[in-house]
């Protein structure tokens, strides 16, 4: 990431939905929105989650759904060359669709759905083929996005802000009054948004020095009804997707200097595990090396854990604190690797969760290579507690 790019690497999922009897001018607002985000997404090297599929329309109004909004400001983007470039086997849109829905794209969609597939910037998942959920196509795009940005909506953009939110990852609901295009749900994006001003931190973290003006950046977004300029709105949105922190691994290891086995854990971490997590674009919480946020440690340990993505629990030297903390992640909906030096002794109820054990001595580039490929077999593992 770069000041020229403050976005790049990030992809940013889009939903929502508009109501039957909502205003057409609302309708109209909220779809230039979605343009002018996306746009700045894409021009600050960022990337787009989003569907592709039919699109109902409010009589004699706008779309219902703003898939294609961002399509076509995709499209655009491609060709005027600000689109950025693929990373390697990460394109920087990605588009999730349903074998049916893809046959209901709309004949005047067809052309520029044709194009987009073309440009190699645009990769399609695909659900199992012959199913239609709703919910499985949501799944699958919450595995591509790194924050998630809602309108309007019902039980829809309620799931994903959920799933959002256990993965640790920022959710950004707009307050403006769009309903859903099903009518249903418990308020969708609009009451999120009303939630997010009260727990600003249950919805987005920023980083370093923008930490503690969550609740601030979050009232900059609001619409007013629709009053606000939207100038105003998708600016404040693009400056909280360029200062979200990113999720974090924390780490539960040996801490005592004193133990005959810390300076060989300190050196493991050190050496193979923090690039490792670098490399995932993740941020460590090593609360024996970095800044502690509270004045009581044990607050903070489990105030930290509680809200990480991934835990790195290595249990060499079989210290009880590691296996509370363990314990408790084990419980939580978030990625658990387990490590631990060769030759460690695991209890009963952790012996049958797959564990890394390391050597040390070995060459740092062999063992980081086995930590990556434990990391790619066993990162996806389902969590004991959904």
């Amino acid at each position: 990431m770069t000041t020229e790019r403050p976005l790049a690497g990030k992809r940013l999922h889009i939903a929502g939905s508009v109501g039957p009897r909502t205003p057409s001018a609302l309708a109209v607002y909220a779809h230039e929105l979605v343009r002018q985000v996306v746009h700045g997404v894409i021009e600050g090297g960022g990337g787009i989650v989003v569907g592709a599929g039919k699109e109902p329309t409010l009589e004699e109004g706008p779309a219902q759904v703003f898939d294609w909004s961002v399509l076509e400001v995709i499209a655009e983007a491609i060709r005027s060359g600000i689109c950025p470039e693929a990373m390697g086997t990460r394109c920087p849109v990605v588009v999730v669709v349903s074998e049916k829905g893809e046959t209901e794209i709309p004949a005047s969609r067809r052309g520029l759905w044709t194009e987009l597939l073309g440009t190699g910037k645009v990769e399609v998942k695909r659900i199992m083929a012959g199913a239609r959920s709703a919910t499985m196509i949501r799944e699958l795009q919450m595995g591509y996005g790194d924050a998630l940005f809602i309108l309007g909506g019902g039980t829809g953009v309620e799931h994903l802000a959920d799933g959002y939110k256990k993965s640790c990852k920022g959710v950004i609901p707009l307050d403006l009054p769009l309903g859903a295009s099903r009518e249903d749900g418990t308020g969708g994006a609009e009451r999120l948004a009303r939630e997010s001003r009260v727990n600003p931190l249950n919805f987005i973290r920023l980083r370093g020095g923008e930490l503690g003006t969550e609740g601030a950046k979050l009232a900059k977004i609001a619409t007013d009804q629709g009053r606000a300029p939207i100038s105003v709105v998708s600016a404040g949105i693009i400056e909280i997707l360029a200062v979200l922190a990113p999720p974090t691994a924390f780490y539960v290891r040996l801490l005592n200097p004193k133990h005959e086995a810390y300076e060989r854990v300190e050196k493991y971490f050190r050496n193979v595990v923090d690039p490792v997590i670098e490399e995932r674009g993740l941020a460590r919480v090593d609360l024996g090396k970095d800044q502690v946020e509270s004045g009581f440690l044990n607050v903070e340990v489990f105030k930290r854990l509680h809200h990480s993505m991934v835990a790195v629990v290595d249990v060499t030297g079989e210290r009880l604190n590691c296996f509370i903390e363990l314990g408790y992640a084990l419980a939580r909906p978030l990625r658990v690797l387990c490590t631990a030096e060769q030759g460690t002794k695991l209890p009963f109820d952790q012996s049958a969760i797959p564990c890394h054990f390391w050597k040390d001595g070995e060459p740092e580039e062999d063992r980081k290579e086995g930590f990556r490929a434990f990391w790619s077999q066993y990162i996806d593992r389902s969590p004991l507690v959904p």
